[in-house]
């Protein structure tokens, strides 16, 4: 059985760099007018959220702080495709008798 081992973010300073010189090179395409969420995300937010990622978003910063967190990995077994390793948050509640929260997110792909 997998046991649970001790994880923490740590993204190399080149990934940052690459990613600020992708964003900087990014083209815009034009938008339609008056499409608002038709068609996906507006062009004027999409903008905003490439410029906040490549100039003002802060790694070292939010790595620090979800780094406070007890997190994990473990290898799960499953059924038809052997071991997932799983990242995860062990972080138990102060309350007596609280209730277990298990928050997941993941990607469902669904063949055509």
């Amino acid at each position: 059985m997998s046991t649970e081992t001790p994880f923490q973010i740590s993204v190399p300073d080149d990934a940052i760099a690459f990613l600020r010189r992708r964003l900087a090179d990014v083209r815009f395409p034009d938008e339609l007018s008056n499409a608002g969420w038709n068609y996906g995300a507006p062009l004027a937010d999409v903008k905003r959220l490439v410029s906040k990622w490549k100039d003002d978003y802060d790694w070292r910063a939010h790595e620090r702080e979800f780094n406070k967190l007890p997190m994990f990995t473990r290898d799960i077994e499953v059924e038809g495709f052997g071991a997932l390793n799983i990242h995860y948050i062990h972080q138990r509640s102060t309350v007596k008798n609280a209730i277990p929260l298990l928050f997941v997110h993941g990607c469902a792909w669904v063949s055509p």
